[in-house]
């Protein structure tokens, strides 16, 4: 027997298995007792079976042979005859029926979608595939299933091979329950979007014949629309453009160059499993679920942890990037477990070393991504630096917009809500997906000063909301009681607000035209302001208690302190109101004599000022506040250069200042701020704070500032 046999049970689940031996040829007459299996129902095929299941079919594909669908009430339908005298079923060459059993009930219903009739939407893969040998209106069922030998196991193919689904045992679990197949879960098959302009033209693909799981194969590229809740009622060719995927065949892509050879990647994978126990890599997961998933919930927890937490059987089914991302970005945690606290603590493995395997994976998978090659992406995008006193290299921007790329190809940029052909979950996890991206875009590219890869014309997808959220991890369940924040649920909704503010700001003031029209127009500049000002008040009046800014440190019951990652959102406010108040200062230094003198101008720049000072004082008090709780909890990784930002923008003030007075003031938060990063740097082993106190420091040196030996 086959790779693919199974216990009775799972495929015969409610079937009598009192069954006669099955004679070698072509079943004749069956009664319902023996009826075909589900596939070959659905694909109006002899079912056959050589001793037990599977039959030959499903052993072709690869598929599972279940027996679950009820027997249908049978009508004959129609025969055509065609110019050869040959009878046909229907009159497409894309119906694969036998004479020795048919489904009628299924044909017809096929035959109703169709109505209206359109020459447009005959369109089937025997036409696209007329320059192949053997045309798809001269291969009947019989012969197919003939030419598809066991033997040929689950990476044989022909021009009717359908989709090769081998999902992993969550995904299966899901499907179950959900009773729609998952767009991410074919483990040799890479889901596409397909583009407006590409050389698949989805207002031609809409013509095609699909079957009842809404795809469409030709040899070995499968295309699949996604219908939603707002088209499931329209007729073929008719509404809104269309959304469609094309999956194809990972060998497609088997000589796709530059490349990982398998052996390496097989050796990678035996590394990271020679650094952990399995026990230990549970562990891991779960201090990922703990204290970074509520701040980036870029997995699916109904997904990975099924049961409420991770099996053994997932943990080895998920891909090597995605794993060792997974395990280098939960190390830095490791002292919050029970069992990892008292067995890879004193020798941890490096997480430089899993970062590197979880790279070298993922430029293998760049040639047929899922999404844990995005997944595993954002998190390698999350890493803590290698360097706390230099800038990132030009290394990381590049992967954002690998990561970009990588998002779009994959249709994440639009909106998928109301679809109704992948599960919720998916969708769920496919917004956040995208807004994890367009977090790290946005961000990132705030922080180098380069341009973003994401533009608004460019996506269409909806706001977060608690639809598209999963629950937080309980802090109940720890080992350690309370020592996780429980009021972490909005942030990422909360940060993804925030992001959009940004955006405007920086596609108002900061890309190069916007530079050159408003660094030099005072007014101008004033006028951009105004609404941006007031959305970023709107959204800070929105928090939650738990989350304002000057919330104080949370402990529970016994006085211990909680780890909190929602300073990082904190951070991010202040840091995008900075970012506006840097405009808005840039054409103070352009104004002309006239302009200096007048009256209505003289008290905007004031105000101007006077707001940008109060923003410089909210910072110092911000950090000052910060207390190990704060210190030791996730921090996205921009937000180093966050802290950056605010040494630049406090030193940009002083440097500025109009009045002795003034220069006084500023220097005294200066100092303050100074202060608080020596003490915010030196508690924390993540390097937060050091670039900005680098930072800090060679500008005060610089300008003759600097104070020997103290604050």
């Amino acid at each position: 027997m086959d790779s693919f046999s199974q216990s009775p049970t799972d495929f015969f689940n409610g079937l009598d298995l009192a069954a006669p031996p099955i004679q070698p040829g072509p079943r004749s007459y069956k009664s319902r007792k023996y009826r075909p299996c589900d596939f070959c129902r659905a694909r109006q095929v002899a079912c056959k079976i050589d001793i037990a299941p599977p039959c030959q079919l499903c052993a072709s594909h690869g598929r599972g042979c279940t027996f679950v669908e009820r027997p249908k009430k049978k009508r004959r339908p129609n025969a055509s005859i065609d110019d050869n005298g040959s009878s046909l079923a229907g009159s497409s060459d894309f119906d694969y029926l036998s004479d020795e059993y048919t489904d009628p009930d299924t044909l017809a219903q096929t035959q109703q979608q169709q109505q209206p009739f359109d020459a447009a939407s005959q369109l089937s893969p025997g036409f696209i595939a007329q320059f192949s040998a053997q045309p798809f209106d001269t291969l009947q069922a019989h012969e197919l299933s003939d030419q598809l030998s066991p033997t040929q196991g689950r990476h044989g193919s022909s021009q009717d091979d359908s989709p090769v689904y081998h999902t992993h045992d969550h995904f299966s679990y899901m499907q179950q329950n959900s009773g729609v197949r998952p767009l991410d879960s074919q483990s040799s098959r890479s889901a596409r979007f397909i583009g407006e302009t590409g050389e698949s033209n989805p207002y031609l693909l809409r013509h095609y014949r699909y079957d009842l799981n809404d795809e469409c194969t030709i040899s070995k590229l499968t295309y699949r629309r996604i219908k939603s809740s707002a088209n499931h009622n329209e007729i073929p060719g008719k509404g809104e453009p269309p959304v469609v995927f094309m999956l194809a065949d990972d060998s497609l892509a088997s000589k796709g160059e530059p490349r990982i050879e398998d052996c390496v990647l097989a050796k990678a994978r035996e590394d990271v499993e020679a650094m952990f126990t399995e026990a230990e890599g549970i562990r891991l997961i779960g201090l990922f679920s703990r204290f970074v998933y509520p701040y980036f919930p870029i997995i699916s927890k109904g997904e990975m942890f099924p049961g409420g937490t991770i099996s053994p059987a997932a943990l080895q089914s998920l891909p090597l990037s995605l794993l060792s991302a997974l395990y280098a970005t939960a190390l830095p945690f490791m002292l919050y477990d029970d069992l990892l606290a008292t067995t890879i603590v004193h020798n941890p493995p490096p997480a430089h070393q899993l970062f590197r395997i979880s790279w070298l994976a993922i430029q293998h998978e760049l040639h047929t991504p899922r999404l844990a090659t995005l997944q595993a992406c954002l998190l390698l995008l999350q890493r803590a630096p290698t360097n706390r006193y230099t800038t990132d290299t030009a290394w990381k921007p590049s992967l954002v917009g690998w990561t970009v790329s990588l998002a779009q190809s994959m249709g994440l940029t639009r909106e998928c809500g109301d679809w109704t052909s992948i599960p919720q979950w998916e969708t769920a996890l496919r917004k956040r997906l995208w807004y994890g991206v367009f977090i790290m875009d946005k961000w990132a590219s705030l922080g180098a000063g380069m341009p973003s890869h994401i533009h608004t014309d460019d996506f269409d997808v909806l706001p977060l909301s608690d639809v598209d959220m999963e629950p937080s991890a309980d802090a109940s369940s720890s080992s350690l009681p309370g020592l996780v924040e429980v009021e972490s649920g909005p942030h990422f909704r909360l940060l993804a607000e925030l992001t959009f503010i940004l955006s405007d700001i920086m596609s108002q003031y900061y890309t190069l035209r916007a530079t050159q029209r408003t660094s030099k127009d005072f007014m101008l500049s004033l006028d951009l302001a105004r609404p941006l000002r007031t959305r970023l008040k709107a959204w800070n009046d929105s928090l939650p208690p738990a989350l304002s800014l000057r919330h104080s440190e949370r402990v529970d019951s016994r006085g211990m302190a909680r780890l909190s990652g929602n300073h990082a959102l904190s951070l991010a406010y202040i840091v995008a109101t900075m970012t506006l108040f840097r405009a808005l200062l840039r054409p103070l230094e352009n104004l002309s004599s006239v302009e200096e003198e007048d009256h209505g101008i003289v008290g905007s720049r004031l105000a101007v000022r006077a707001g940008a000072k109060e923003c410089a004082k909210e910072v110092v008090e911000f950090v000052e506040n910060l207390g190990r709780g704060a210190l030791d909890a996730f921090w996205h990784s921009w937000s180093r250069a966050n802290f950056a930002i605010a040494s630049s923008f406090l030193m940009q003030l002083l440097v500025t200042s109009e009045s002795e007075q003034e220069s006084t003031e500023i220097n005294d938060l200066v100092g303050r701020w100074r202060w608080a990063m020596r003490i915010g740097s030196g508690s924390t082993g993540n390097g937060l704070m050091s670039l900005g106190l680098l930072r800090l420091d060679g500008l005060l040196l610089e300008n003759g500032t600097a104070q020997p030996g103290g604050s």
